[in-house]
């Protein structure tokens, strides 16, 4: 069994939120390939402190794997999609680009929020008109997200 498995099933056991917390935080520690993949799986973490500190240690480090962003980001639930997109955004994953212009138009409206934000930290223009179209989303916290990131791209603000 991987290690990254191994500890994945050892969260899963643990019910104590702090307990949970600290073992990721252990793990974060470790500078081996598997502690990067458990960073991106514990963001499907229910406890929104493990969350936080997982997209910390993601943003910290030196380089990420395409292929757990990518695995990351296709699969449920929703709040750990909105985390990975925020970890995408941030770093600028310019190889992410079209995985977060799929997650555009993903039902739940905080990963629709989430990947607004990350096409502003992007810019360009592809970026761009997907935040056009976003202006005019269902969800009003979608559609401020989208003028909040096109003001940040463009210098156009919206009144």
């Amino acid at each position: 069994m991987d290690v990254c498995q191994a500890f994945l099933k050892k969260l899963a056991r643990t019910t104590d939120k702090a307990r949970r917390l600290r073992i990721v935080a252990a793990c974060a520690k470790v500078p081996r390939p598997w502690s990067e993949e458990l960073m991106w799986e514990a963001l499907a973490d229910p406890h929104q402190g493990v969350r936080d500190l997982a997209v910390r240690e993601l943003l910290a480090r030196p380089s990420l794997s395409p292929e757990w962003t990518a695995g990351r980001l296709r699969r449920p639930p929703w709040y750990a999609r909105s985390s990975a997109l925020a970890v995408i955004g941030r770093r600028r994953l310019k190889e992410a680009l079209p995985l977060v212009t799929e997650a555009a138009e993903d039902p739940n409206a905080d990963v629709r929020r989430a990947a607004a934000e990350a096409l502003g930290e992007f810019g360009g223009e592809a970026a761009l008109r997907r935040l056009v179209r976003l202006r005019k989303d269902a969800s009003p916290h979608v559609r401020a997200a989208a003028e909040t990131a096109i003001a940040k791209t463009t210098g156009v603000r919206f009144s």
